[in-house]
């Protein structure tokens, strides 16, 4: 039995004596959840940050008649219709907040803010239906200037806020650090001639991924890095400072928490259980389950064994062509007879055209030289060089070094620029 297959058997003992299921880590930001990138920690603060107010969660869009507050969205992308962006405007206009933390914003709200078109965008279609419908609800995100590394430093500009040492974080998958791809704004938002955009925050220093954006007696809050605001980093103290002194932007009011991120249609997913969890929750049936992947990982380990002969491996054919162009080719050269050398270039190289570029090579005049640079896409030019050298050599008694090289030089620049 090899160590891996030991180590997956003790691994499936250990199950034996009630281990847990592990966490997913896929950044899915769900406030139910206690996965490192959900947001249950984060959800459950902000029930309790302003005492005299509540939270709130939006299932559907923001609709009107809303109590002032403040509306808070983490997630991955952020899937806005027309009409949900026109509701979350007039939200803001009226004098509430909005605190939105993901990588990718609407071109349309974005355009909204700025005046003035923003950067490169992709399209996101999650319609369904016919051709028209799907049309309708296309979105299309900005997507952002990004670095990528394994650990960042975010800090605060204000300096009320702002950390001596920064905030730093790491991506982890799995307990390891990985590289990770952190957003931020580009250079466009933070011009000197805008006004509508003021930084927050800075990533490494330098780079703005937290900004502030006036849009009637409001505010918007545009935050490039969600993964901050998850139970990875709220358990520790320096996680859940550093989130404190970001929700501190938001004013006293109701706080409405959009939770449609998951499903761009408003509606929360259906919570799908899968048979396993309940087998899984019955002692007998996961001593029979955990029974059943041993006797099957046994099964496999000793079926494994090899039931036919070794079957050689053959080398692979070697392609002697070039090694014996390259002797050839050394031979001349070592023996000084630059004239045969040039020569048989020569005739490969009209080879070369004729079975390319099906011309004729007998005679190689103006019109030959045309139709080679239309057909090669190589300067008529530089065909004419190496047909001047080509008869200088051919008439000459003596062909030096030197002129060898410069010929076979034009002969590889044709090889290398030719279509």
């Amino acid at each position: 039995m090899n160590v891996a297959a030991a180590t997956i058997l003790l691994w499936l003992l250990h199950c034996l004596g009630g281990c847990k299921m592990p966490h997913s880590w896929r950044e899915h930001y769900d406030p139910k959840s206690k996965d490192p990138y959900g947001t249950y920690l984060l959800h459950n603060l902000l029930k309790s940050y302003f005492p005299k107010d509540e939270l709130k969660i939006l299932k559907d869009s923001l609709g009107s008649g809303l109590d002032a507050g403040n509306f808070v969205y983490i997630g991955n992308d952020f899937w806005l219709d027309s009409v949900a962006t026109l509701q979350l405007l007039d939200f803001v206009a009226a004098g509430n907040k909005a605190f939105i933390a993901t990588p990718y914003l609407p071109h349309a709200l974005l355009d909204s803010l700025s005046g003035f078109e923003c950067g490169e965008i992709y399209h996101h279609d999650d319609a369904e239906g016919d051709d028209e419908a799907a049309e309708d609800e296309q979105v299309q995100y900005d997507t952002p200037s990004s670095l990528s590394d394994t650990v960042v430093n975010l800090n605060f500009e204000h300096p009320d806020l702002t950390d001596s040492a920064g905030y730093e974080f790491k991506f982890l998958f799995l307990r390891n650090t990985m590289p990770h791809t952190w957003a931020y704004f580009p250079e466009e938002y933070l011009c000197d001639s805008q006004t509508v955009f003021t930084t927050v925050g800075l990533l490494s220093n330098s780079q703005p991924y937290f900004v502030r954006a006036n849009y009637g007696d409001g505010e918007f809050y545009l935050h490039t890095t969600p993964l901050a605001f998850t139970n990875l980093y709220l358990v520790e103290k320096r996680g859940l400072d550093y989130a404190s002194k970001a929700f501190s932007h938001l004013k006293p009011g109701t706080i409405y928490w959009d939770e449609r991120v998951f499903n761009p249609d408003g509606d929360a997913p259906p919570q799908q259980e899968s048979p396993l969890k309940y087998v899984l929750s019955q002692p007998p049936l996961a001593w029979a389950w955990y029974l059943m992947l041993g006797m099957a990982l046994l099964y496999l380990i000793f079926r494994a064994k090899r039931r036919q002969r070794v079957i050689p491996v053959l080398e692979k054919n070697a392609n002697t062509s070039l090694e014996f162009i390259g002797t050839i080719g050394r031979l001349f050269f070592i023996n000084s007879n630059h004239r045969q050398l040039a020569a048989q270039k020569m005739r490969l190289f009209l080879i070369f055209v004729r079975e390319r570029y099906h011309l004729p090579t007998k005679e190689l005049n103006e019109q030959f030289a045309k139709g080679l640079a239309i057909r090669s896409n190589v300067p008529e030019e530089h065909i004419h060089k190496i047909l001047n050298l080509h008869r200088n050599i051919s008439n000459s008694g003596f062909l030096s070094e030197d002129t060898m090289v410069d010929f076979h030089r034009l002969m590889e620049r044709f090889y290398r620029e030719c279509k």
